[in-house]
């Protein structure tokens, strides 16, 4: 069992020769274009795996995307043979990766999805209601940060954030978001 720290990075490109299990912790799964822009994927969390991985594995290529770690990990690192002799062997094992396989399908899918056919207004209004469905009406993230997650241009979230401060529905200052009213949100997600 490993000890993973915040920031660690693991680069797009590279051959693997673990397969790694997450016990705890989150890593953010990343892609960054050629012009350097980068966009999130997903988030593999404590008891799940990245598919991506697996099928860097087991289709003897390279690794597809780039990883850091968000909160301080746990992890088992399997040998790469190891690995392929439980996907062989066990049934269990085998299911286990094909489930996560499957989870990160849809997900991926509805980020394309995001991408493609709802407004940037749209996609602004979904992540703040969602990361705000505990109650809190407040958000710690800078617009640079918001840029990563929906895989936009800082200057496009920045014009889009302060055109639904002017509207009312929420307050802007330096690296927080305030004042977020979810049900008036919630009207530009469709959209």
């Amino acid at each position: 069992m490993l000890d993973l720290q915040p920031s660690f990075v693991f680069e797009e490109g590279q051959f693997l020769d673990h397969a790694v299990l997450i016990l705890e912790g989150t890593v953010r799964m990343y892609k960054i274009s050629g012009s350097g822009r980068e966009i999130t994927l997903y988030r593999v969390n404590g008891g799940e795996c990245c598919p991506l991985m697996m099928s860097s594995i087991l289709g003897e290529t390279e690794y597809e995307a780039s990883a850091c770690i968000e909160k301080r990990c746990a992890v088992v690192a399997i040998p790469v043979d190891v690995f392929k002799d439980w996907m062989d062997r066990y049934k269990s094992f085998r299911q286990f990766i094909f489930k996560m396989f499957a989870k990160r399908i849809i997900i991926m899918s509805n980020l394309l999805d995001s991408i493609n056919f709802k407004s940037i207004r749209g996609r602004i209004a979904e992540y703040l209601v969602e990361m705000t469905d505990d109650g809190r009406d407040n958000l710690t993230i800078t617009h640079d940060t918001l840029s990563i997650e929906l895989g936009t241009a800082r200057e496009v979230i920045s014009r889009t954030l302060k055109s639904l401060e002017k509207e009312g529905v929420l307050q802007l200052s330096r690296g927080q978001i305030s004042h977020i009213l979810r049900e008036d949100l919630k009207k530009y997600i469709e959209q």
